[in-house]
């Protein structure tokens, strides 16, 4: 009898510092849904380039996920593709950073943060992940996060975030990524 008491107490316990843990994330994608319209695809043609690309929401053994596909070109002054969604379930929430789970073709990709203070098409955070071929775990400080120029204020707050955006950037490439259970943490 003592013994159920003391696994009820853990079971109790590990309960509590379980959705204490959960409590101080907040979920901003795990594609369970498959509602592709939460998402917008923009590439470099906006503004004259010539990469292009897709997305779609998938699951496979399980596992629910946003996969970018595509091709950046540098020609024309281009060099991006990306899927955007807009944020607004932060408000006065504060958290440290962005985790999410991916897999791709052994290459550099990025986070793009926009908040009320980039106003312009080009202004933007930036926060660099590499992938391969298995799933891993990333997490992004916002610390880690640089500005597209000096007009922006130097950290960002939470509460200011406007939109997330996963993005191949910057090299002429191939793009195949694939991302799963995006949170702020």
């Amino acid at each position: 009898m003592f013994i159920n008491k003391v696994n009820t107490f853990i079971i109790i316990i590990l309960n509590i510092f379980t959705s204490s843990v959960k409590a101080d994330e907040i979920l901003i994608d795990n594609f369970i849904n498959k509602n592709q319209k939460n998402w917008e695809f923009i590439s470099d043609q906006v503004m004259g380039g010539v990469s292009f690309g897709d997305y779609k929401i998938i699951s496979e053994e399980n596992v629910s996920f946003i996969r970018l596909t595509g091709f950046v070109s540098l020609e024309n002054n281009g060099g991006f593709i990306q899927v955007r969604k807009k944020i607004t379930h932060v408000n006065n929430k504060k958290f440290k950073g962005i985790k999410f789970k991916c897999r791709g073709n052994n290459t550099d990709y990025f986070i793009h943060i926009r908040t009320s203070f980039t106003l312009l098409p080009w202004q933007y955070y930036q926060g660099k992940f590499y992938t391969n071929s298995n799933w891993q775990e990333i997490r992004l400080d916002l610390s880690e996060f640089s500005s597209s120029g000096t007009l922006l204020p130097k950290n960002i707050k939470s509460k200011h975030i406007k939109s997330i955006a996963i993005v191949a950037f910057g090299k002429k490439h191939r793009v195949n990524l694939d991302v799963s259970n995006i949170a702020f943490y």
